[in-house]
């Protein structure tokens, strides 16, 4: 198991969207940095926003890392939300669009326009996170 956002879970993550041809297909034409962001939460010990930097190009992912500030900072595209919402997400009990519309998930940076023609590819990314084994942050005890 890889603790979230970190370089291993990185590492895991582009393995699992390097598999995923139906990633592959969905995600043709869309170009850009995403970073996927964890609020700060000093009860679980996370004192600085966390996150995962992802470089994404027609259907690969070129990059994949633990997001560093410059990464968060450059990013085209930044989704944030609070660790106990990324845990209901990867576990599939939040479907994300639904999480972006109850404002539990934010689209921090970028244009929701712009992304929607890639929501199928993002869809297909959540899917690959999903398969990620992954370990939540120290002092985690919710659900």
């Amino acid at each position: 198991m890889a603790e979230l956002f970190g370089d291993e879970w990185a590492r895991v993550l582009r393995e699992e969207i390097a598999a995923s041809e139906g990633y592959a297909r969905a995600a043709k034409g869309w170009e850009g940095a995403m970073v996927l962001s964890m609020a700060t939460d000093e009860a679980l010990g996370l004192l600085a926003e966390r996150g995962v930097y992802l470089e994404i190009w027609q259907g690969v992912c070129r990059v994949a890392r633990a997001a560093s500030r410059e990464d968060l900072d450059a990013a085209s595209y930044v989704v944030t939300a609070a660790a106990a919402v990324w845990k209901e997400v990867l576990e599939g009990r939040l479907e994300p669009l639904f999480g972006v519309m109850s404002g539990k998930v934010k689209l921090a940076r970028g244009s929701f326009a712009r992304l929607l023609p890639y929501i199928n590819a993002a869809k297909e990314l959540l899917a690959a996170a999903q398969r990620v084994p992954t370990e939540f942050p120290k002092g985690w005890t919710a659900g």
